[in-house]
């Protein structure tokens, strides 16, 4: 059987349909002089904005340790006849995919292991572990099951909205002055990750216009009828429902 492993840059550990199988590698994060471990239990989702929303700097992420991905490749590959499919966070945003590959070159048994830089993170990566859960319950290989995981990162566009410029000044992706103004002008940036990396995309003006933003990009391009199309927040459960029954009435098929 094959065993999947992913990090928490998937966001995955958090997914309503999060397969049990599925095992993990978690990033440290950092409060200041506290550290965490990104696991949804010793920093809960609900705890992380809640001192993100009163925080004067952001936290810090260091990338997986490779002895974190080291200790679910030893329960992967625990039984003689299963495989590990690891589908990491972008290498371009985090040093996790190369400690991943480290790992699994330590544990001596290359044709057991399969590393992905999936050059995605959060609900661009659950879609590449969706798809490698419904492979592996096929009874695919796991070159088979890399082959289709690949295939699909070729075909995805995760696109996304900065709905408050504050956390851009605060990561100093921003000018503080660009972004006291564009607060008040209702600014809000539109992002895209091409290549692995998080680019602006353009600007648009208001909430409601940044809603109509992503059916636009539905519009130009229309989603693949037999993959969900999956749909995320950060600490914006409101906003997630709207956009899930705009998609819904759109006649689109999506996973939250």
């Amino acid at each position: 059987m094959i065993r999947i492993i992913t990090d928490s840059m998937s966001d995955y550990i958090h997914a309503a349909h999060r397969d049990p199988g599925v095992l993990f590698a978690f990033q440290p994060v950092r409060f200041g002089m506290e550290e965490y471990t990104d696991d949804g239990v010793s920093l809960t989702q609900a705890d992380f904005y809640a001192r993100l929303r009163t925080a004067t700097e952001l936290p810090k992420t260091s990338m997986v340790p490779e002895a974190s991905w080291k200790a679910a490749l030893k329960i992967a590959l625990s039984d003689p006849a299963d495989c590990a499919l690891v589908i990491a966070g972008s290498s371009r945003l985090s040093g996790g995919y190369q400690s991943a590959v480290n790992a699994a070159a330590s544990m001596k048994q290359p044709e057991r292991i399969a590393v992905i830089d999936s050059l995605s993170a959060s609900c661009g990566e659950i879609m590449l572990i969706d798809c490698a859960v419904r492979m592996r319950d096929a009874g695919a290989t796991l070159a088979q099951t890399a082959e289709a995981v690949r295939e699909l990162m070729s075909r995805q566009h995760l696109i996304g909205l900065a709905d408050d410029l504050k956390y851009l000044v605060m990561g100093g992706r921003l000018n503080p002055l660009i972004g006291k103004v564009g607060g008040a002008l209702n600014i809000k940036p539109t992002l895209m990750i091409k290549d692995g990396v998080i680019e602006k995309e353009g600007v648009v003006r208001g909430t409601k216009k940044g809603h109509a933003w992503y059916i636009e990009q539905l519009k130009k391009n229309p989603p693949d009828p037999s993959i969900p199309l999956y749909i995320g927040g950060a600490d914006c459960p409101e906003t997630v429902a709207l956009l899930k029954a705009m998609v819904e009435e759109a006649g689109i098929d999506c996973t939250i």
